[in-house]
């Protein structure tokens, strides 16, 4: 019997264009299972108590302290829990990855760039 990975994702975005784009991409891995799209912080924190997603993209941008707040809510519940934070200012990447990011995506995504970050956080996984 073949055992298959499957990893639930959430995204947390303001502007669930960002959001739409990069699920549209995401629904092409059969292993990722897409567990919803959140526009406030708040319900996306509620979800993270309830049903700990295994990754969790956190949009970074006006409202940073509200994202890392949420990354602590996520690391707090599940310690394998992975964070991508997702911006469209490279500049957040140097804080994303001192908050200790398990990835950063520049906005506009490349499927390259997230097949890559998902690999890494995949192999991580086993």
């Amino acid at each position: 019997m073949e055992v298959k990975l499957c990893m639930k994702y959430i995204i947390v975005d303001p502007d669930m264009k960002n959001a739409i784009e990069l699920k549209k991409i995401l629904d092409s891995y059969e292993v990722l299972d897409f567990k919803g799209s959140y526009t406030k912080f708040s319900t996306a924190e509620n979800c993270i108590l309830e049903y700990p997603p295994d990754i969790v993209f956190i949009w970074l941008g006006k409202a940073e302290l509200n994202a890392f707040r949420l990354a602590n809510v996520v690391r707090k519940h599940n310690l394998f829990s992975k964070v991508i934070f997702i911006s469209s200012e490279k500049q957040n990447a140097v804080e994303a990855f001192e908050y200790e990011a398990d990835g950063f995506l520049l906005i506009p995504f490349t499927e390259k760039k997230i097949e890559q970050i998902l690999q890494q956080n995949f192999e991580r996984k086993k």
